[in-house]
């Protein structure tokens, strides 16, 4: 091994180690990241999906839900999500759309710490949590 090879080695090592450590945004909701109409919307489109759930299961990290698509369509679960994402960063979402059937299923997870957040910070989502 050269020297070369040696020191861009122990770089790329220590960059991700770095990044490894990197905490991520602060597991806390910035509702100044929203405009007031955007905050409404959040309110008004959330309500209508989490109205819409129809089943949940426990993930390690999060929960998944099932959403009713007679009750919410996808537009309005990844409207919900990319205001939800505005002010609360530190959230992983996923939506699993299976097309021959709309079975819609959306994720909500993170690092350790935002499983425990989720019904804090959206206390109507709690009450959908698996039992």
């Amino acid at each position: 091994m050269t020297a070369k090879t040696c020191l861009l080695s122990s770089l790329l090592f220590a960059r991700t180690c770095v990044s490894a450590a990197e905490p991520g945004p602060p597991i806390a909701c910035n509702l100044g990241a929203l405009t007031a109409q955007q905050r409404k919307d959040l309110k008004q489109i959330g309500g209508r999906v989490i109205s819409a759930i129809t089943t949940s299961r426990e993930l390690s990290d999060g929960y998944s839900f099932h959403v009713d698509s007679a009750g919410a369509s996808l537009m309005e679960v990844a409207q919900w999500l990319d205001l939800w994402r505005r002010c609360c960063p530190f959230y992983e979402f996923r939506i699993d759309l299976r097309a021959a059937d709309a079975n819609l299923w959306l994720s909500v997870r993170g690092r350790p710490g935002v499983k425990e957040y989720i019904p804090v910070d959206v206390p109507r989502l709690a009450s959908k949590l698996p039992k």
